[in-house]
């Protein structure tokens, strides 16, 4: 697990692995499933067009669904999925973009499209038999284009472009896709199919439901000390604001926590806020000082 809160030097060097991890799978991963996965609807087509080279073609720009925060990227998103990330870049203070690009792969997805990106989704999803890692990558971008080289599968729609730098799948439109094969076509599936479809958010809604929006948002099903784990991290009024929610939040972490909050105004903290009602726990707490609240423990 790559956990996002800066604390212990293993979370510390996780962050540092993500960007590079980033990059491995964006040409590891594609080629991978293309090689090992002859069946795939996908790849069973030939291409029929030569590589492309326009910067920006409309006609690919189909995809139109909500993606403001990390439930719609989730309603998007295979039921499977073990954890996910959710940045709305564009929302952010710029001390806090800048905390993010540290954290999420913003620069390598820059690089990716040729252009800004505004926001951006990564979720992990089980790996392939064959062991290579499975993921979903959603982004939207300032300015618009497909500037890199591709081929149009033939009768797609929404149209299904084959990169060929990477061997990975793009569907272009609010939000970008950009994955495998087989992880391509689950996410048509959920978006078009006429029959409800269930989705990541299924797995994650109850948890969700009991937080606030936030330009950063984080949940994971595989950590030790909880069955789930939600954070978020936002900006308001002058302060900045962690929250972190657990469902079955296990004795000694909730002991843990217990004993931060009775330190907090030593601290510095102007708010620390812990309840437990049923089986969910909630932390809030509060600072001025962005890396006061980002360093803070959470387990």
């Amino acid at each position: 697990m790559i956990r996002v809160i800066r604390g212990s030097m293993e979370q510390q060097d996780a962050y540092k692995l993500l960007a590079a991890f980033m990059i491995l799978i964006m040409i590891i991963v594609p080629v991978a499933y293309v090689v090992t996965s002859s069946r795939s609807d996908l790849t069973q087509q030939t291409p029929e067009q030569q590589p492309q080279q326009e910067k920006y073609n409309p006609e690919f720009w189909v995809v139109n669904q909500p993606f403001d925060s990390i439930s719609d990227a989730l309603n998007m998103t295979p039921a499977n999925a073990v954890s996910a990330s959710y940045a709305d870049i564009d929302s952010m203070t710029p001390q806090m973009i800048q905390w993010t690009k540290t954290t999420l792969p913003v620069n390598d997805v820059d690089t990716l499209y040729k252009s800004n990106t505004t926001k951006l989704y990564y979720a992990s999803l089980p790996r392939f038999q064959q062991g290579a890692p499975n993921f979903l990558l959603l982004s939207t971008m300032f300015p618009e284009r497909n500037d890199f080289e591709y081929m149009v599968l033939p009768d797609t729609y929404p149209p299904i472009l084959r990169r060929q730098d990477t061997g990975a799948i793009n569907i272009m439109g609010n939000p970008i896709i950009y994955t495998n094969d087989k992880t391509a076509r689950d996410v048509l599936e959920i978006l078009y199919s006429q029959n409800k479809t269930a989705t990541g958010y299924d797995r994650f809604e109850s948890l969700l439901n009991k937080v606030d929006a936030a330009p950063f948002q984080e949940i994971n099903s595989n950590v030790s000390f909880a069955k789930q784990f939600y954070m978020g991290v936002r900006e308001t009024n002058g302060s900045y604001e962690r929250t972190t929610v657990y469902l079955n939040l296990n004795s000694s972490a909730l002991k843990k926590l217990n004993q931060l909050k009775a330190n907090s105004t030593q601290k510095g903290f102007t708010n620390y806020y812990l309840n437990t009602s049923g089986n969910y726990t909630t932390v809030k707490i509060s600072s001025p000082d962005m890396l006061k609240v980002l360093n803070e423990e959470f387990s």
